[in-house]
């Protein structure tokens, strides 16, 4: 009969066996192929507590799939707004000018016979028509102006937004002021767009004379010089221009002072 202590002895060989046969198995899963692998296997597996290698978060580079920074860099791609054109004074003063608007301004005649010198850089606020100060109409603006006597126009290019703003005009006669002519004889061209101080001596090249307006009449059939007779027997010589197409004769002699 085999005693207590011999089977207790027997018991613990038998779990000592089971325990190695686990080990055996488990390293086998393992693919190790003793216990000394399987120790350094858990050594390198665990976190050293003593590491001092920081923590590196994400590139901030790598936002291909963050909307957001889509977004953002769409808004870099898009470059710099673009810069608010400067203002040009002039040019909105010939744009603030309308359709039949009257304007205190004239030719000076110092662009000579062929060209028109005006007599303000920029057009001036209007005047009513009716005021003596008032010196010429507009009738269009930014078109093809119409031309005969007593028209022209006025036009201003713009070098901050490359573009030319113009007026077309119609001069405004008033009785007892004063124009300028070129004599050459008995023959008098007048400066239909010319208007001078009657007192102005001398007179800018060619003109050389300062032709009085003595009257602004409608325009009768078959006008002429002696539908500016004042008086009867009236033996002023008259020099007359038909403009506002035809529709107007214009009355005119040499200034002779006064």
């Amino acid at each position: 009969m085999t005693d207590a202590s011999g089977d207790h002895s027997t018991a613990k060989w038998l779990a000592v066996l089971g325990g190695l046969a686990s080990v055996v198995s488990i390293l086998a899963w393992l693919g190790l192929s003793d216990a000394a692998e399987l120790k350094d296997l858990l050594t390198s597996s665990s976190p050293s507590s003593s590491s001092t290698t920081p923590y590196t978060p994400p590139s901030t580079a790598d936002t291909t799939d963050d909307p957001g920074m889509k977004e953002r860099n769409t808004d870099d791609e898009s470059g710099p707004e673009s810069p608010t054109p400067t203002p040009d004074p002039t040019e909105e003063a010939f744009k603030a000018v309308s359709v039949s608007d009257c304007l205190a301004v004239h030719d000076t005649g110092r662009g000579g016979a062929t060209s028109i010198d005006w007599s303000s850089d920029a057009p001036p606020d209007p005047v009513p028509c009716a005021d003596v100060r008032a010196q010429v109409q507009v009738t269009a603006t930014d078109t093809d102006c119409p031309t005969g006597y007593g028209k022209s126009y006025w036009s201003y290019w713009s070098d901050a937004t490359s573009t030319t703003t113009k007026l077309c005009l119609t001069r405004i006669y008033h009785a007892n002021y004063c124009l300028l002519g070129q004599q050459s004889g008995d023959s008098i061209s007048l400066g239909l767009m010319t208007a001078v101080d009657c007192q102005r001596k001398p007179v800018p090249s060619p003109y050389n004379q300062i032709m009085s307006i003595t009257g602004v009449y409608r325009a009768p059939a078959g006008a002429n010089a002696n539908n500016c007779l004042r008086v009867a027997g009236d033996q002023t010589p008259y020099w007359t221009a038909l403009v506002d197409d035809g529709a107007t004769l214009l009355c005119t002699t040499i200034y002779q002072g006064g």
